[in-house]
C-alpha cells in the first residue's frame, strides 16, 4: 500500500482527537506499543494522560513512557489489572438511587456507562483539562484487564462512547492478538515490529479509519518515517 498524505508526515495522525473518536493500538511487542501510544497521544494533546494498568503494584517498565519520566505524576493513574474490571454493581445501584425517574433514556445509558468504567479512569475525566481541544487518554496494558470486559464491538461501544460523552479522546494500547471488539473503536492500527532488531524500523498498519480523512484503512506506513513516533526513544 503507499504512503499516508502527501504533507508534513506526522499531521495523518493529528485527527485522531476528533469530536466522537477512539483509537486501538495493538501487536506483539509492548515496548512499541507504547511508545507509538504515547507519540499518537502527543502529536493530540502535548500533555496526555496515562491510565497505567499493572500486572501488580510494582511492575513499572524502566524502558516505557512511565519508567522513563514522561509521564507527570499530575497525568498518571496507576491501578493493577484486577481494579481496572468494569464497576457494573456500582453503576447499577446509581441508576436506582441517582438518577432521576424523569431523565430521558438516553442520558440515563450515557451516566451509568461512565459509572461502569475503572474508578482510576472515572477520578482521571473528572479532573482532566486541556489547552489543545480533547484530553488525550491513553489506556496503557488494555490487554491486562481484557477478560473483564465483553468480547462483541457493539458491547465495547459503549464504553468508548462514555469516555468520548465524557469529553475526552481514548487510545488503548494492548499487547497480544485483537479480538472482534477492536472494531468498536474508530481508528485500529497494528504495530508491526515482529523479529526486528529495532521497534523504529515496523511498520504502522492502519486497519480502520473514518472516511474523510488523510488516514485511510488498508494503508501501511513505516515507522521510522513518521517523526513524531520515531523520535519518542
Amino acid at each position: 500500500m503507499g504512503p499516508w498524505g502527501t504533507g508534513a508526515p506526522d499531521s495523518d495522525f493529528r485527527s485522531l482527537a476528533g469530536e466522537g473518536f477512539g483509537t486501538f493500538l495493538y501487536g506483539t511487542d509492548r515496548h512499541a506499543i507504547l511508545q507509538v501510544a504515547f507519540a499518537l497521544a502527543k502529536l493530540n494533546d502535548p500533555n496526555p494522560y496515562w491510565v497505567d494498568i499493572r500486572a501488580s503494584h510494582d511492575t513499572v517498565e524502566p524502558d516505557d513512557p512511565v519508567g522513563r519520566g514522561w509521564i507527570p505524576n499530575d497525568h498518571l493513574f496507576a491501578v493493577v489489572e484486577s481494579d481496572a474490571r468494569p464497576l457494573n454493581a456500582e453503576a447499577n445501584m446509581a441508576l436506582w438511587t441517582v438518577v432521576r425517574s424523569d431523565e430521558p433514556r438516553s442520558r440515563i445509558a450515557e451516566f451509568t456507562d461512565f459509572l461502569r468504567l475503572p474508578r482510576a479512569v472515572q477520578d482521571g475525566i473528572s479532573g482532566s483539562r486541556s489547552d489543545h481541544g480533547r484530553p488525550i487518554f491513553v489506556i496503557a496494558n488494555a490487554d491486562r484487564a481484557r477478560s473483564y470486559y465483553p468480547l462483541t464491538a457493539a458491547d465495547v461501544r459503549p464504553y468508548i462512547d462514555s469516555m468520548l460523552h465524557a469529553e475526552i479522546t481514548p487510545i488503548f494500547a494492548a499487547v497480544g492478538p485483537p479480538g472482534p471488539g477492536r472494531w468498536a473503536f474508530d481508528f485500529v492500527f497494528e504495530v508491526r515490529t515482529q523479529h526486528l532488531p529495532d521497534w523504529r524500523q515496523g511498520s504502522l498498519a492502519c486497519e480502520r479509519a473514518p472516511p474523510g480523512l488523510r488516514v485511510v484503512s488498508g494503508q501501511v506506513r513505516s515507522i521510522d518515517s513518521i517523526p513524531g513516533i520515531a523520535r519518542t526513544a
